[in-house]
């Protein structure tokens, strides 16, 4: 009788402690399913359907819970992802072959845009010509910029070596401008608008190098595993805000505005391409032309390698994942 009394009292412990166990099971995985996409972001216009997206809600009605992070300073918004805060980041394809070989397991998910003029290099009125740069000091970021300033002196047959690059931030060009520390700079807006006011003119601008200079939305390789769907929402609901500030240009002038504490003027994609569906499935495919996120990332691989800022080349094929855009496609 005592016996069974024990087992009795044994079956119904266990019990307890398997319903404890199951119960917080359940509610782990409730916490980790209504987690939000954590997404840093900075100040740059191919990057505000991101502001629109969160303000009208569309991340929400397109079923993921999303956690967007603005940081006005990009380097700032790229060494917080680095440092493990984002699940995702907006980040140019220089930056991102920048940080590849510290923080390997990160897939391109989406390109948002490309510069198409908005970037520039920006000069004081003596210099009059890209020949004119020699000797001069020219402000740029130092391995993120350098191919595009490359770019600029290989088409008028000028090296690095013909003048002094000086490590500056984009948005710290018009200060440096200003002083006289640098006679040129690698900047673009609103920095650029600061520059030429204070009587800075444009050299050399992305126009000339299509494709070069490209933002994509890169996730870790544990987020893209656990969470597909929910990336694959925050692209639908990237691609609805678009089109919402297509069809609503003014409107979401005063939302972007009110929403990056910053005024309606500055609000502006001149000079900026933004990525469609369409354009983004081009960019998704393997090819050589300047319209594949294959050949950009490929190119600055090949000068980071040569610079010495990679010590060997990232698997670009692991690195861009087309599987979002095509499944979008699929969706349409």
């Amino acid at each position: 009788m005592k016996s069974r009394l024990l087992r009795f009292v044994s079956l119904f412990l266990l019990s307890i402690v398997l319903i404890t166990a199951c119960n917080s099971t359940t509610t782990v995985t409730s916490q980790k399913e209504t987690q939000p996409l954590v997404v840093g972001y900075n100040l740059w216009p191919g990057l505000f359907p991101i502001a629109i997206a969160q303000e009208k809600e569309f991340f929400t009605a397109q079923g993921v819970k999303v956690k967007p992070v603005y940081v006005q300073n990009f380097l700032e918004s790229v060494s917080e992802f680095s440092a493990g805060q984002y699940d995702g980041v907006a980040i140019t394809v220089s930056s991102l072959m920048s940080i590849i070989e510290k923080n390997p397991d990160l897939q391109i998910a989406m390109a948002t845009d490309e510069s198409a003029g908005s970037d520039s290099i920006v000069v004081r009125p003596e210099v009059k010509s890209v020949a004119d740069l020699k000797g001069k000091r020219l402000g740029v970021r130092l391995g993120d910029g350098e191919l595009f300033v490359s770019e600029m002196l290989q088409k008028h047959g000028l090296t690095s070596d013909n003048l002094t690059l000086v490590n500056v931030e984009g948005e710290a060009v018009p200060a440096r401008f200003k002083s006289g520390d640098i006679q040129a700079g690698h900047t673009w807006e609103p920095y650029l608008s600061e520059v030429t006011k204070s009587g800075g003119r444009v050299l050399f601008t992305s126009k000339d190098t299509p494709g070069l200079i490209s933002s994509v939305i890169v996730f870790r390789s544990s987020v893209v595993r656990d969470r597909p769907k929910d990336i694959q929402a925050f692209i639908r609901a990237w691609f609805q805000a678009q089109d919402y500030w297509q069809a609503n240009p003014e409107e979401s002038k005063a939302l972007i505005a009110k929403t990056l504490s910053i005024k309606p003027e500055e609000v502006s994609t001149e000079g900026v391409k933004l990525y469609t569906l369409k354009d983004n499935l081009k960019a998704f495919t393997p090819g050589s032309t300047t319209e594949s996120l294959y050949h950009t990332a490929k190119l600055y691989a090949d000068f980071y390698i040569r610079t010495g800022g990679l010590s060997t080349a990232p698997d670009i094929q692991k690195m861009i994942n087309p599987s979002f855009v095509q499944m979008s496609q699929a969706g349409n």
